[in-house]
């Protein structure tokens, strides 16, 4: 990993079929720094004691209750730190962990994070870039067919489902709209600039920007 001046932080937000992941990944090449994106979730479930899959149940997904089956669980950072079988873990509490983790990696040093509300849970830090990353529905379309072998009615099905659970997710969380300018640093189209400049012109503001 390269050596900065100071600790920063990418935060990539991104439609489903925008290809915001291949960009969030060029940054973290070109700028030989670390990339997080379901990495988060492995390092949460580590921290926390629990199945990576009650991450992956509700990652950025509406509020779900998991009922039960917590007994004597060690949860480090939780108050008391073991959670209470007779209270439900849903998203808001795996949220509190997850956001935790968030914290803890950024800790480490400069990093590209993909989606999960990390440019709210870091909002307080000093080298923060948040950036939402879009496309033509025509191009996530067919980005997205070419990714699963599917038929254009079943991706742009996909595509509104995801849409509407990545909204509901980072809205409920950051009190904040998903995709609208306003909730981001900047935002960029991917059916304009491709994914590798996209990437090249977030690395620019990050350089000129946050390094300076």
């Amino acid at each position: 990993m390269k050596s900065y001046s100071h600790d920063f932080a990418v935060c990539i937000g991104r439609q489903l079929g925008s290809g915001g992941r291949n960009v969030a990944m060029a940054i973290a090449r070109k700028m030989d720094i670390a990339f997080y994106d379901k990495e988060i979730i492995n390092q949460a479930a580590k921290d926390s004691g629990l199945d990576p899959e009650y991450f992956e149940k509700v990652d950025e997904k509406p509020t779900i209750p998991i009922l039960g089956g917590f007994a004597g669980v060690h949860i480090p950072f939780f108050s008391g730190g073991y959670l209470d079988t007779e209270s439900y873990l849903g998203n808001n509490n795996l949220f509190k962990i997850q956001s935790r983790t968030i914290e803890m990696l950024a800790d480490k040093g400069p990093g590209v994070f993909v989606g999960r509300c990390a440019d709210y849970i870091l909002r307080d830090r000093p080298h923060v870039l948040s950036v939402f990353i879009t496309a033509t529905l025509e191009d996530r379309i067919k980005r997205l067919r070419g990714l699963l072998s599917i038929t254009e009615e079943e991706a742009l099905a996909q595509i509104r489902d995801c849409d509407r659970k990545r909204a509901e997710y980072y809205n409920y969380f950051t009190f904040k709209k998903w995709g609208d300018s306003s909730s981001y640093d900047l935002c960029l189209s991917t059916s304009l600039f491709g994914e590798e400049e996209t990437a090249d012109r977030i690395v620019a503001i990050v350089r000129e920007k946050i390094l300076k």
